[in-house]
């Protein structure tokens, strides 16, 4: 017998921070299996499939379903890794070389590479969905500036998202272990759809 009323929007609420906190030891442990670097984008990915799973009311073994996900999309979502520090990298030697100007033309090159830097993040954070689903490192890259051009304003909502997460690690740092990158990965699931339902803008 379902409960109704406060009591079910407690029960609701209590049920996802504990999901929410197990996929994070989850995406933490996945990460140093992987080598730590290696494992970050793969355990972001399973992550991601995980909380679409969730979402839909299905509740898969989470580390058995985990480590599927984890393994299909090592390979491609490494080369994605590799892609996005190569970028990462070249950015940070701009901004390096900025350091040389100054004046205005400081406050240009560091604030376009910093604004550059975001968007390469951005991308990288929504390639982990079509990831999650075997798509190559290819196409998950296209699926993901599909999506960045798609929805501008679900981008603002995200950053906004973001910032609330950083003010409350801030102030509650016990919850970074916890709370943090899951919080962002469901952020992605929430507010960007998949390409099949990319043709649907709002």
């Amino acid at each position: 017998m379902k409960m109704k009323g406060t009591g079910n929007l407690i029960y609701l609420v209590c049920d996802w921070l504990m999901r929410l906190a197990i996929l994070n030891v989850l995406w933490i442990t996945f990460t140093l299996m992987g080598g730590g670097v290696f494992g970050i984008f793969p355990a972001s990915a399973a992550c991601v499939a995980l909380l679409k799973e969730w979402i839909a009311d299905r509740r898969p073994h989470p580390v058995a379903f985990y480590w599927n996900i984890y393994k299909r999309s090592f390979l491609s979502a490494n080369v994605m890794f590799l892609c996005t520090f190569v970028l990462m990298i070249l950015l940070g030697f701009n901004i390096y070389t900025s350091l040389q100007f100054t004046g205005v033309w400081f406050y240009i090159f560091f604030s376009g590479t910093v604004f550059l830097a975001g968007g390469v993040l951005m991308t990288a954070i929504l390639t982990f969905n079509p990831l999650s689903h075997g798509m190559k490192a290819k196409e998950a890259l296209r699926n993901a500036l599909h999506l960045l051009l798609l929805y501008p304003g679900r981008l603002l909502s995200f950053i906004a998202g973001f910032a609330l997460l950083l003010v409350c690690i801030r102030f509650i740092p016990g919850i970074l272990p916890l709370y943090s990158v899951n919080i962002i990965l469901l952020l992605t699931v929430l507010l960007f759809p998949f390409q099949q339902e990319a043709q649907k803008p709002v």
